[in-house]
């Protein structure tokens, strides 16, 4: 395996793989045919930018291990699609999905979230009630399993008055508003 896991490596294919590999029929373009050569003898590239000659540099991977950290995480999510979620659908179906950057997002884009915090975007609630708050991720992994204790309870009501959203009878002010809203924040937060 290669020490870097986005490179691969090309080797020709021998023996019965090499008697599949003929029989795949590839569609042919109507283009001119480009011929890559995956030998095993090096290539003299002639790359031009401005009529400069642009040469390979040997990279130090020690230098490049320190300052690379992965891949870009792109901060999009699944807001809508054009089948419901969880129907069933044939092979090959075609479905459209809308995606958005949660991080500017009303919280109030989900249904039923706490009304005092339905204005704000993702991101600014994600940073008033998730990040930092370790308990607020135990709670929402609680409540998945079932009713909250009165401990539970009483954090998630300290959780949401210390973010100036406190927790009432209130329709939409409720404890349920109130889970509803972590869970929203925990599937859209931006990390």
């Amino acid at each position: 395996m290669p020490e870097n896991p986005g490179a691969f490596r090309i080797t020709p294919a021998t023996g019965a793989a090499a008697s599949v590999v003929g029989a795949i029929q590839i569609p042919r373009s109507t283009q001119d045919v480009v011929f890559v050569d995956v030998g095993e003898r090096k290539i003299d590239s002639n790359i031009l930018r401005d009529g400069v000659p642009i040469v390979g540099h040997a990279i130090d991977t020690d230098v490049l291990n320190q300052v690379v950290i992965g891949e870009p995480v792109i901060a999009y999510r699944i807001v809508g699609q054009s089948v419901p979620a969880g129907t069933p659908v044939p092979l090959d179906t075609a479905i459209d999905v809308v995606m958005a950057q949660p991080g500017g997002l009303p919280v109030g884009v989900v249904k039923g979230v706490h009304a005092g915090l339905a204005s704000l975007t993702v991101a600014t609630a994600y940073d008033r009630l998730i990040r930092g708050h370790p308990e607020a991720v135990r709670l929402v992994s609680r409540a998945s399993e079932g009713p909250l204790s009165a401990a539970d309870e009483q954090t998630l009501t300290t959780l949401f008055t210390q973010a100036d959203a406190p927790i009432s009878d209130t329709p939409g002010q409720d404890f349920s508003a109130a889970l509803t809203t972590l869970q929203m924040l925990t599937t859209f937060g931006v990390p």
